[in-house]
């Protein structure tokens, strides 16, 4: 399975944080174009948990994995209803035993992006420019949706 490098990933935050409003508004109409069905799932979540600073976020690092998949290369097939669905009992069970046993192999396996994984967890722990941290359910919701969007993602690349 294709890994998404950390050097993509660097590159597309490195690129994002640099854009203007007008662009960036540009290349996240262009990603989210591309996974319409997976971005409502996706965002559909901030709604269900009454976040606005977590539909920020979301729409933040889902172009960031988006951007880092572009810049790498990598091939992402049109996320699917079917595909989400077929997800989605996999996910809660391994969420649910995740939560009782904090057993962070069963993340990585879900996942199988060690690099995006990994970037998404030290972004949840860091302090922002003005040297604030997410609050706490911020960060537990961002967790929770990240690991979906990763998995989700890295089942949509395309050999």
């Amino acid at each position: 399975m294709t890994q998404i490098k950390v050097k993509s990933i660097e590159e597309a935050v490195l690129k994002i944080d640099k854009l203007d409003e007008d662009s960036l508004e540009k290349l996240s109409e262009t990603h989210v174009l591309a996974q319409e069905t997976f971005v409502g799932y996706i965002l559909s979540s901030a709604i269900e948990y009454k976040n606005d600073d977590l539909l920020d976020l979301l729409i933040y690092y889902f172009n960031i994995f988006s951007e880092a998949a572009v810049i790498q290369g990598v091939k992402l097939k049109k996320i699917t209803d079917e595909d989400i669905e077929e997800f989605q009992e996999e996910y809660v069970q391994t969420l649910d035993e995740y939560m009782e046993t904090e057993d962070n192999d069963l993340i990585a396996s879900l996942c199988n992006q060690p690099n995006l994984l990994s970037f998404l967890l030290s972004e949840i722990s860091m302090e922002d420019e003005e040297g604030e941290k997410l609050e706490d359910e911020t960060g537990t919701y961002l967790f929770i949706v990240g690991v979906a969007m990763i998995a989700l993602l890295n089942r949509a690349i395309q050999k």
